[in-house]
C-alpha cells in the first residue's frame, strides 16, 4: 500500500489537467457513463443548458429524436466495454431552446473509477453545413442558370461547366474540361484582342467585352462575356478565373438588321442618305489626319419625273435599281455610292482629285448613256467639286449642287466642275 498515495495524487493531478485544457478549449468536451459526469463550459454554451443540468441528464437525450435510440445503443456497448474505438460522427443535437445544431462528434472508451465511460469531443459545424448549403444551392442555380457559367485554373484549364455552355456550344462535358476557351475561338478577333484580354486579367483587373466565338457545329456567337480573377486567400495569387457570359446573338442581328434599315435604301439597297453622310465625315477626318484629297459627285437622273409619268412607278423603280447597280458595279471598293434623294445620288471618290473625278464623271455619263434600262435610256447630269482643305461639308456640297444644276441649265447629260 506505500505506493497507493503516489498513484491516487497522480491520477487527481492527470484529472486536474483534463480539466485544466478542458475549461479554456473551444470546443465541446465531455465524459459519460450512463449520465453525464463531466462537459466543460464550451459544450454547455452549445447545448444551452447549465453544467448542472446536462450533469443530470443521458448523453443520448440531447440527439436528434431520428438518431437517439442508434447512439443510445452506442453509449451502451462502450459502457459494458464492447466498443472501444474512436468514432467520429455528425449529428444534431437539440438545444435546450429546442433549436437544431449540426455538431461533428468524436468519441471513445476509457477506464474510469473502475469502470468503463465515454469522453468525447464536440465540434460545432453549422457553419460549415449552411456554407455546404450554401454552395449546393448556388451549384444547382449555376447549373440551371440561361447564362454560359465556366470556371478555369490560372492557365486557362476548364475545370467547370454549366448545362448553358455545353448546350450553347454544343459539346459534351467531356470535350470541355481540361480544355481551355480557345476551343470556342472564331477566328474573328486578331492576336492582340486575346492579349489585351490576358493582360487585363493578370493584372488581376475584371474584363467585359462582346467575344465572337464558335459552337461546335461552326456557327458564329456573340457572346458577352464577364471573367472575373478569384485569388487563392493564402497565397495572394490569382488562383483561377470565373466566366459569365450571355448569347447575345439574336440581339446583335437584330441590331444590324435595324442598322441596315436606318442606312440602307430599301428601294436601290445600297447606302441612305444617312449613311453617305457618316461616310463623308469619315473622308473629311481622313483628308484632316492624313491629307488625302477625295471628291464628290452629285448624279441627277434627267427627266425622271416624265419617266414615272409615262411608264409608271414600276419602270420608274427599276431605272433606279439598275442605275446604282451600273454605277456600283463600275467603282473602286475604297469610293462610296449612296442614294441623296429622289432620283439624286452622290458619290465619294477616295484620294482623288479634280481631273480624275472629271475623267470618272464622264466615263460613268457615257456609260449610263450607252446602257438600257428595261426598254428605255436615261442620262445623267453630274456635279462635280473636289474637297478642299478648311471647307465644310456643307459648303463642299453646295459647290457640287451649283456644278450639277450648271449642268442641267446647259442642256443636261453632261458632266460640270465647280
Amino acid at each position: 500500500m506505500k505506493n497507493a498515495q503516489p498513484c491516487l495524487t497522480l491520477i487527481q493531478e492527470s484529472e486536474e489537467k483534463f480539466r485544466k485544457i478542458a475549461e479554456n478549449s473551444l470546443v465541446g468536451m465531455f465524459l459519460y457513463q450512463e449520465y453525464f459526469i463531466y462537459v466543460n463550459e464550451a459544450f454547455a454554451r452549445m447545448t444551452g443548458y447549465t453544467e448542472e443540468e446536462l450533469l443530470r441528464m443521458h448523453p443520448w437525450e440531447l440527439v436528434d429524436g431520428s438518431s437517439r435510440e442508434v447512439f443510445r445503443q452506442l453509449v451502451y456497448k462502450r459502457l459494458r466495454g464492447e466498443m472501444f474505438s474512436s468514432v467520429h460522427n455528425e449529428a444534431y443535437l437539440v438545444k435546450k431552446n429546442k433549436e437544431m445544431l449540426s455538431v461533428k462528434i468524436s468519441a471513445e472508451t476509457i477506464h474510469y473509477q473502475g469502470a468503463y465511460a465515454g469522453i468525447g469531443i464536440v465540434i460545432d459545424i453549422s457553419d460549415i453545413m449552411k456554407k455546404n448549403q450554401m454552395i449546393k444551392v448556388l451549384i444547382q442555380a449555376l447549373s440551371q442558370s440561361d447564362d454560359i457559367v465556366f470556371i478555369t485554373d490560372v492557365n486557362g484549364a476548364i475545370n467547370y461547366a454549366n448545362k448553358a455552355l455545353l448546350c450553347i456550344y454544343g459539346y459534351e462535358e467531356y470535350e470541355v474540361l481540361g480544355k481551355t476557351p480557345r476551343l470556342f475561338r472564331s477566328g474573328e478577333h486578331r492576336a492582340d484582342f486575346y492579349k489585351d484580354l490576358w493582360t487585363t486579367l493578370l493584372r488581376g483587373e475584371n474584363y467585359h467585352k462582346v467575344i465572337i466565338n464558335k459552337t461546335k457545329s461552326g456557327d458564329l456567337i456573340y457572346v458577352d462575356t464577364k471573367i472575373t480573377p478569384v485569388e487563392d486567400e493564402k497565397r495572394g495569387k490569382i488562383a483561377y478565373f470565373v466566366v459569365n457570359a450571355r448569347d447575345i446573338s439574336s440581339r446583335i442581328k437584330s441590331e444590324e438588321k435595324l442598322k441596315q434599315l436606318a442606312t440602307i435604301d430599301p428601294l436601290t439597297k445600297i447606302p441612305n442618305r444617312y449613311q453617305i453622310n457618316e461616310y463623308f465625315d469619315e473622308f473629311i477626318a481622313r483628308k484632316e489626319r492624313l491629307g488625302q484629297d477625295f471628291s464628290v459627285l452629285i448624279f441627277d437622273i434627267d427627266y425622271f419625273k416624265k419617266i414615272n409619268d409615262t411608264y409608271g412607278h414600276a419602270l420608274g423603280d427599276y431605272v433606279l435599281q439598275a442605275f446604282s447597280r451600273l454605277i456600283m458595279e463600275n467603282i473602286r471598293l475604297v469610293d462610296k455610292f449612296g442614294r441623296w434623294g429622289g432620283e439624286e445620288f452622290l458619290l465619294l471618290l477616295d484620294a482623288t482629285g479634280e481631273h480624275e473625278a472629271m475623267r470618272i464623271g464622264q466615263k460613268l455619263n457615257s456609260l449610263v448613256a450607252l446602257s438600257s434600262f428595261g426598254n428605255i435610256s436615261i442620262t445623267v447630269s453630274v456635279g462635280v467639286t473636289e474637297y478642299r482643305s478648311n471647307d465644310t461639308k456643307e459648303q463642299c456640297l453646295n459647290r457640287a449642287d451649283i456644278a450639277l444644276y450648271a449642268a442641267k441649265n446647259l442642256g443636261r447629260n453632261r458632266v460640270v466642275f465647280n
